[in-house]
């Protein structure tokens, strides 16, 4: 159901990771979604992507949006998803985590998460190899988060990534 989702949030992260713009660090400023019911910390210039969604899935989706941080070594998106069917929240944090090609899963938790679900999944040797990644899922009412931070293995931004996903709330 979420495949298609996962597909445009990989080729985001081929686009994002290709162009060496914003590599610098600034300072962490929390950005508001309300349509789409969260916030989270970005370090930089966030380009929102609302995903094209063909009549196939529109069976399935209300809508989708992509928010996207290109570090040049890193990417930050948060994918979020308005479902008009219910969340199969295992099958898309599973589909969502098999995307990012990681060789190795190092963390996979349960999270506690007010009025739904939440996971955490961490992940090395991921597409090409030469990427970490921390991904948290999240689930409420009809809404599906992906919230993931790919990074250079030797780039560094371990904390960066942890602050990025850690920083994501759900709001009303």
């Amino acid at each position: 159901m979420l495949h298609g989702k996962v597909c445009v949030l990989l080729a985001a992260v081929g686009w994002l990771l290709l162009d060496p713009a914003g590599a610098h660090a600034q300072t962490w400023k929390t950005h508001r979604y309300a349509a789409d019911g969260f916030e989270v910390k970005f370090s930089g210039e966030v380009k929102v992507v609302p995903t094209q969604i063909d009549a196939d899935t529109k069976t399935r989706v209300v809508r989708s949006t992509d928010y996207q941080q290109d570090g040049g070594t890193y990417a930050f998106i948060v994918g979020a998803s308005l479902l008009v069917v219910d969340v199969n929240f295992e099958n898309g944090a599973k589909q969502s985590f098999a995307a990012l090609k990681c060789k190795t899963t190092t963390r996979d938790v349960a999270l506690a998460f007010a009025g739904g679900r939440g996971r955490e999944v961490h992940g090395t040797d991921c597409t090409d190899g030469s990427f970490r990644t921390h991904v948290r899922y999240f689930t409420r009412g009809k809404w599906f988060y992906q919230i993931i931070a790919l990074f250079k293995t030797d780039g560094g931004h371990d904390a960066a990534a942890r602050t990025f996903v850690e920083s994501f709330k759900a709001i009303d």
